[in-house]
């Protein structure tokens, strides 16, 4: 039984340092790199709030399975980070690591800006509502639907407008 209990204590804490390790590597990688100088300090941010929120569910799941906490902080974390990330959509530039990558998106300049400010402006009343739904759904199961349903309504909303603002132009 100690493998399980292994893994579940070095997991998180290694998919944090891989989520650095991978974020400093990425965007050298990037056949659209000169972009990422108009957003720098927007791609460090998403990635300190990926790492930071991690870290913090990490701490949350913990604590539950030690009876100190409630699992509705995982939800709730989740929501924080999908509002904080979200926010600063509207700042990236087109890039084929981070933001909403569809084939309009990308291949259209207009399609990318329209597509991340639409989604920076979704991206906070969908946060909300995963963390009304993590406090307001029983535990269990539904607990992943409180974060998946908003999540999907977020990314098919984004997807499908940003089709129709490559189509406009």
């Amino acid at each position: 039984m100690l493998i399980p209990r292994l893994l579940a204590v070095v997991y998180v804490p290694a998919l944090m340092l891989a989520a650095i390790l991978l974020w400093h590597v990425i965007w050298k990688i990037d056949p659209k790199k000169s972009n990422y100088e108009s957003f720098w300090p927007t791609y460090r941010y998403i990635g300190g709030v990926i790492v930071v929120c991690l870290g913090l569910i990490y701490l949350a799941t913990l604590g539950h399975l030690l009876h100190i906490g409630s699992i509705r902080v995982v939800p709730t974390m989740i929501g924080v980070m999908f509002m904080l990330i979200t926010n600063v959509l509207p700042r990236l530039r087109a890039n084929w690591w981070i933001g909403i990558r569809t084939p309009w998106t990308l291949s259209s300049e207009q399609s990318w800006i329209r597509t991340h400010r639409l989604g920076g402006q979704l991206g906070i009343p969908m946060g909300i509502l995963i963390i009304v739904l993590a406090w307001v759904l029983p535990v269990g199961k539904t607990t992943a639907l409180a974060v998946f349903v908003p999540v999907l309504l977020w990314a098919l909303s984004t997807m499908a407008a940003s089709y129709f603002y490559a189509k406009e132009r």
